[in-house]
């Protein structure tokens, strides 16, 4: 399957929203500080974030060790996509209160969207020792095992969230396990989730999309470019169903239509061209049409990599 890990930004963001929340219970203090604090948990639950950083802020300068008020500032921070500040909040309100288990789930977050794996994992894993039925956890965790290509745990740990969720499981958790197992090629599994995905949300344009591609890996075609079609019209600016659709019409012998796709695919996402070049590669069908060859050719063309792409694997290869 083609890597597409840029989907996983979307859903990682789904579960932490989903998942916010300000704490306004157990605050101790002063009567002032209390104050000052609650009227910031409800600037945050308006959506009014600065004014909810201003009277955290406020909340710390009168209780400095104020763990609440530096992870509810933390959450008003990371809202506004200010993540550096965040992170210094739940640092120090972990450094107050370690067993914050919310703390650490949002650390990993951050840690996460900066690529930093190796911090992202044990701090959600720190997160489910503390508090074992955290399902967004597990669904985080899952993906981030899922972008280090370990399908197993991934898998694993969306069963886990899907058994916490229960009736409250999203179409998003079905779409994600889906994905897991057709990524495991276990393309039947994985077309009942996506089936689940979409009874539960039919605009998920991901899970028409990937269905189309669990399709093609079980050879059924016509469905595929169905769903890669459904896919398009949700979004008509959905490369990855132009790349799918693109290679399942070639497969079928429908040359015009491959071509065109292929030629839409690169244009709105030219970076996907390598891997859907190799895909090609690895996945077209041999063919007695004399049209085959020829478009075959016209498709590696609008494909081909970048000749500093070209230059490199030349070097790697051994070639000039």
């Amino acid at each position: 399957m083609m890597p597409r890990l840029d989907f996983l930004k979307k859903f990682v963001m789904v579960f932490m929203i989903n998942s916010v929340f300000f704490f306004s219970q157990n605050v101790y203090g002063g009567e002032s500080e209390k104050e000052v604090f609650l009227k910031g948990v409800a600037y945050g639950q308006q959506g009014n974030y600065d004014a909810a950083i201003k009277a955290f802020t406020k909340a710390i300068e009168l209780k400095p060790d104020f763990t609440e008020a530096y992870f509810n500032r933390g959450l008003a921070y990371y809202a506004e996509e200010k993540k550096d500040k965040a992170l210094g909040d739940f640092n120090r309100a972990l450094k107050i209160r370690p067993t914050l288990a919310e703390a650490y789930f949002y650390r990993a977050n951050i840690y996460d969207s900066k690529h930093d794996l190796d911090r992202a994992l044990p701090d959600y894993t720190k997160a489910l020792e503390i508090v074992p039925d955290l399902a967004p956890a597990y669904s985080a965790r899952g993906i981030l095992y899922f972008k280090k290509g370990d399908f197993d745990r991934a898998l694993s740990d969306f069963n886990k969230a899907l058994e916490i969720r229960s009736a409250s499981a999203s179409s998003a958790d079905y779409y994600l396990r889906g994905k897991t197992y057709s990524s495991k090629n276990i393309f039947d599994k994985a077309i009942t989730d996506y089936n689940k995905a979409i009874e539960m949300d039919p605009r998920n344009v991901d899970a028409y999309c990937d269905r189309g591609w669990a399709y093609q890996g079980m050879g059924n075609l016509r469905k595929a470019v169905l769903d890669d079609t459904k896919a398009i019209e949700l979004d008509p600016k959905y490369s990855w169903a132009y790349y799918d659709r693109a290679l399942a019409s070639f497969r079928l012998e429908e040359f015009e239509s491959a071509l065109s796709d292929y030629k839409k695919a690169v244009e709105l996402n030219p970076k996907g061209a390598a891997n859907a070049y190799q895909e090609f590669i690895k996945r077209k069908s041999p063919s007695k049409d004399p049209q085959a060859g020829k478009t075959a050719q016209a498709i590696k063309d609008v494909l081909k990599p970048p000749p500093a792409w070209q230059k490199l694997t030349g070097k790697i290869r051994g070639k000039k």
